[in-house]
């Protein structure tokens, strides 16, 4: 069940990632109110779906993350220390009150990439498309 889940999750990790580099007509020019809900959808999904992952990991016993009580935690509890830990891995603020170690830090660093190349296909992305005019 765990590996179905975890293949949902991805998919729809790539799925959601995909849509900044399919090419096509904008019906709203560079910094607008579209451009910043989508984007705000688009690392939302990235942060949910990681936090997931960092969550079915733990249930299944690998170490993810350090500095809080782990065995302690409820799924729920899990889910909300994951979700932070995914919001400061992507955004690359990292407190260090928690740190990666285990699985978690392969998964981190994906999540750290993918946090940085978004704002990056973001300017590539406008950039083609002002040229296109």
């Amino acid at each position: 069940m765990t590996a179905v889940i975890f293949s949902a999750v991805v998919f729809c990790l790539t799925m959601s990632i995909k849509g900044m580099f399919v090419p096509g007509k904008p019906r709203h020019r560079y910094l607008s109110l579209h451009y910043f809900l989508y984007f705000g959808c688009l690392y939302l999904t990235v942060m949910i779906g990681f936090a997931l992952i960092y969550t079915l990991l733990q249930l299944n016993g690998q170490a993810v993350w350090a500095g809080e009580e782990k065995g302690t935690l409820h799924f729920w509890g899990k889910f909300f220390t994951s979700l932070y830990f995914s919001g400061i891995t992507l955004f690359s603020v990292g407190y260090g009150d928690i740190v990666p170690e285990g699985a978690g830090r392969w998964v981190a660093l994906i999540e750290a990439w993918i946090g940085y190349t978004i704002p990056t296909a973001f300017v590539v992305r406008t950039m083609l498309e002002k040229d296109e005019d």
